[in-house]
């Protein structure tokens, strides 16, 4: 067998296996599109896609789209291509034709739903619907093909690009002229990104984005997480306070001891996960940043995080927005406290979340007793702050933190017998 057919049969079954993984969301997000937005909504959208809209609106909205689908299955396809790929006897734009044509196979159940909705959206006269459903072929394959290209120079990326925005047309012409863009972007050779140069000055520190940016990437998607129990919290004051008959004072008890409470719950959690994701960094430590700038930069992180829940909470809560001035107090030190956390010893039953936690409530408690407690933490954050850069400076990178488990899931454990 030659190894161009060799190739072509792997790529076909690695499109296949990605659309079998697909076929099943999918599937349940059509039902869900019909069942929850109803069909007449779906249609809608597919007329305003394939019929309604302008050449512009159309192009941008479906290259958009067959962007995301291409950028959920080209990394897969793609991963190999780097190992034996290279070793076959196969050229090197057989290759890409066989990986865009492996995107295309892999997209085949999301393909199909969009070309059933075109389909039904198109007419009685199978014309428009079949330039519809090859639009869709075409601009499925030019959108492979661009992801396939990685870091290439814009001047490499423009024909698939063209080919991806004209496919949407509906128009015969237009689309031949979309499949010759999609052709020369699969003959023209591969061009390489040129290397960047080297800037000539150096900062002497990274800045500040930096390290947001690091712990928001350590964090992720538990980011979102830590939103959840936190709003559950604030929920829980807004049906208290709906089913009950309450003083003008007793309402502002409640209603601060949920907007304490709740960014307490969030810097727990996120701060423990930042402390699980992103322990003491050892290079870190190598730069001219003192102690305090690095706790000052988790805080921040955290209190960026915890600002949009407590602005939310005020509107949730129906509160007017002068009480944001008893939360100022509050929030710095459950901020600081979180980041001071997560410098304490690593073996803690409950981690950092139990102590923010546990101290957030009590401090949540007597806010909301004694409002003017706020005022006090507000003057008491240097404090928390000298705390947190103690605990720091006491931190060792290299320090053994043992995992604790079960004794009797531990086959070497002589206390498990």
């Amino acid at each position: 067998m030659k190894a161009e057919a060799a190739f072509l049969r792997f790529h076909l079954r690695v499109g296949a296996r990605l659309a079998g993984r697909i076929l099943a969301p999918a599937l349940a997000t059509v039902l869900f599109l019909f069942y929850v937005l109803r069909p007449e909504f779906v249609l809608a959208l597919a007329r305003g896609l394939f019929i309604e809209g302008s050449p512009v609106e159309s192009g941008l909205v479906g290259a958009l789209l067959l962007l995301g689908m291409a950028r959920a299955v080209v990394p897969r396809i793609a991963a190999g291509r780097a190992g034996w790929a290279r070793s076959l006897p196969a050229d090197g734009r057989v290759l890409r034709a066989m990986e865009t044509l492996s995107s295309v196979v892999a997209e085949i159940p999301l393909l199909a739903v969009l070309g059933g909705l075109a389909w039904a959206v198109a007419g009685p006269r199978p014309g428009p619907a079949a330039l519809r459903v090859a639009g869709l072929l075409v601009g499925a394959a030019a959108a492979g093909l661009l992801y396939l290209q990685g870091p290439s120079p814009f001047k490499a990326k423009i024909w698939p690009a063209v080919a991806c925005f004209l496919s949407f047309s509906g128009n015969g012409l237009v689309l031949l002229v979309a499949v010759a863009a999609l052709i020369l972007a699969l003959v023209g050779p591969a061009v390489a990104a040129k290397p960047r140069g080297r800037r000539q000055s150096r900062r002497r520190l990274p800045s500040a984005l930096f390290f947001f940016g690091h712990s928001l990437r350590a964090v992720g998607f538990r980011l979102a997480l830590g939103y959840l129990p936190a709003s559950a919290v604030l929920a829980a004051c807004r049906l208290f306070l709906a089913n009950n008959e309450l003083a003008a004072d007793q309402a502002f008890a409640i209603a601060l001891f949920g907007l304490t409470l709740g960014p307490a719950v969030f810097v727990g959690l996120e701060a423990n996960a930042l402390a699980a994701r992103r322990p003491a960094w050892p290079w870190l430590r190598s730069l001219p940043l003192s102690a305090a700038a690095r706790v000052r930069a988790d805080a921040l992180f955290l209190g960026f995080g915890a600002l949009p829940l407590a602005a939310a909470g005020l509107a949730f809560l129906g509160r007017p927005a002068r009480d944001a001035a008893f939360l100022a107090g509050p929030m710095a030190w459950i901020v600081i406290r979180g980041a001071g956390a997560m410098r304490g010893p690593g073996e803690r039953r409950f981690g950092v979340v139990g102590l923010v936690f546990i101290e957030g409530a009590v401090l949540a408690a007597g806010v909301a007793v004694l409002p003017w407690i706020s005022w006090v933490l507000a003057a008491a954050t240097p404090l928390a702050s000298i705390w947190a850069r103690n605990a720091e400076r006491r931190v060792k990178p290299t320090a053994w933190v043992e995992r604790h488990h079960l004794s009797a899931g531990d086959p070497l454990s002589w206390s498990a017998s």
